[in-house]
């Protein structure tokens, strides 16, 4: 073997037991977008997300809810009916689980699909000014294997109380 060939085997072998290391050809991701796709979308659908790509959701005031849209761009075709996407809090180096649900796929081969949902804003689930990370995982023989990551950013007010509260009306009131 030459000199380079096995400098090179050297490096691949450390960076693939690094933890969390994943060669980069096989991570999937989620990017989160703006707006929906062209329906008639002829070219880079990649790029056209990159470029509607969004780091966080405002809330809707009204309804206290966030409206997600996203690609995702799958690390392999996950060959099922459904996924499932795996909503974490993001806590410092940590993530803690939320929620999960199921997302019904056209074709169980694409790689690519967009998705939207709805979070709704609850003090166990989703709350503003915090970092989420969500997952795509596909059952198969061998478990749950995650095909995609991203994470996204959800603003909105943070309500805040002083403590006290007003006996005077027909329910407490807390301000």
């Amino acid at each position: 073997m030459h000199r380079r060939s096995i400098l090179g085997l050297f490096l691949g072998a450390a960076a693939l037991s690094l933890p969390g290391a994943v060669p980069a050809q096989s991570a999937g991701a989620i990017i989160f977008t703006n707006r929906r796709p062209p329906r008639e979308m002829v070219g880079n659908i990649r790029g056209w997300a990159s470029s509607n790509a969004v780091q966080s959701y405002a809330e809707d005031v009204q309804s206290h809810v966030w409206r997600v849209q996203f690609m995702a761009f799958l690390s392999r075709p996950p060959r099922a009916a459904e996924v499932t996407l795996v909503f974490y809090k993001v806590e410092g180096r940590t993530r803690r689980y939320v929620t999960n649900q199921s997302v019904s796929l056209t074709n169980p081969n694409d790689r690519v699909f967009f998705h939207q949902t709805v979070l709704h804003r609850s003090p166990e689930e989703f709350q503003p000014m915090e970092h989420y990370e969500v997952a795509i995982t596909v059952a198969d023989a061998r478990g749950n294997t995650e095909i995609a990551r991203g994470r996204i950013g959800l603003v909105g007010q943070v309500e805040r109380h002083d403590g006290v509260v007003d006996f005077t009306g027909s329910a407490p009131v807390v301000h």
